[in-house]
């Protein structure tokens, strides 16, 4: 039976295992500590056998111990933080990714990394944007917030291992949604909501439900396809924000007052970390790679949405 270790207990971590598991994989999920809503991740997962070994990322030699121990065919790291300071973006962004990638070069370099970036690592670079034909040269990307420049520079990481043998694959998923996802943002407009204020707020976003994206990560996982190379994950549609609370409110059943929110104010309804990424509203991502790997994508955001909803419920009540 082949081992995956995926390094990073939460939202993105927990639907991969689940899917991992289902696939006839023996899973690892590695955590640095469980509470709050990780608790009921790390319940879900010891229910299906997935086996749990406390991890801190940053401990290099600790990292040598688990690969070395568990022995898997494939890595996953999917630790990312969408605000701090500069010091702990960087922490979690370069020096993590850093440690997984030499540690995989240490122990044996025929296991796989999968590095789990973000679109947004190459910072505001037009409207329709593709993979640049150089991996993060400053001659086509342009990262300018602390969390645009640490997750491009922990893609060169990745990349400058390659060049020692390091077998991996970089994914950048736009906007994930879908269960076990309280993240703030939708948390907050969760509870906005709750309140009968539904705030519909104007553009479009690219997106990705986590079933898809989760699907993606398997196949780039087994395929030599893309050894060594980087791509967007990402839906061919893009949603329309105003949906995601109606279909909250839908869900919820509440009728609410409908408030149309410019652009310009959504920030009042956003945690202070998700406001960077109002520049990304109206940005179009390059589907054709995710639509290779996947095929026709039906849209999930209905779907998608209402599992928000049930895992918030089923956390916070």
């Amino acid at each position: 039976m082949e081992r995956a270790l995926i390094v990073g207990l939460g939202f993105i971590a927990t639907n991969l295992a689940k899917h991992l598991v289902n696939r006839g994989l023996e899973v690892h999920v590695t955590y640095r500590s469980v509470h709050g809503s990780k608790a009921l991740m790390a319940k879900d997962l010891l229910e299906i056998g997935v086996k749990m070994h406390r991890l801190d990322p940053g401990d290099y030699n600790s990292v040598v111990n688990t690969i070395s121990t568990v022995k898997p065919s494939y890595v996953f790291n999917t630790v990312g933080l969408l605000s701090g300071s500069w010091n702990e973006l960087w922490h979690a962004h370069v020096e993590v990714p850093r440690n997984i990638a030499r540690a995989i070069l240490s122990v044996n370099k025929s296991i796989r990394l999968i590095h789990i970036s973000a679109s947004a690592a190459v910072g505001k670079i037009g409207n329709v944007i593709s993979e640049e034909p150089e991996h993060c040269s400053y001659a086509y990307v342009n990262p300018r917030s602390d969390y645009e420049r640490s997750k491009c520079d922990g893609e060169r990481t990745i990349k400058e291992l390659g060049k020692e043998g390091l077998d991996y694959v970089i994914v950048r998923p736009t906007f994930v949604y879908g269960y076990y996802n309280d993240h703030n943002e939708f948390l907050s407009l969760y509870r906005v909501v709750r309140r009968g204020l539904i705030p519909l707020l104007r553009g479009h976003v690219n997106a990705i439900y986590v079933g898809y994206l989760v699907q993606l990560l398997e196949k780039v996982a087994v395929s030599e396809d893309f050894r060594d190379k980087f791509l967007y994950a990402t839906e061919c549609v893009m949603y329309n924000l105003g949906d995601i609370p109606l279909l909250m409110a839908n869900y919820l059943g509440i009728s609410g007052i409908k408030l149309p929110i410019p652009t310009g104010l959504a920030g009042l309804f956003l945690p202070s970390g998700a406001r960077s990424l109002l520049k990304y509203i109206n940005t179009q991502y390059d589907c054709s790679n995710t639509q290779r790997i996947l095929g026709n994508m039906e849209p999930a955001l209905d779907r998608g949405v209402k599992e928000i909803v049930d895992w918030i419920r089923r956390v916070y009540g």
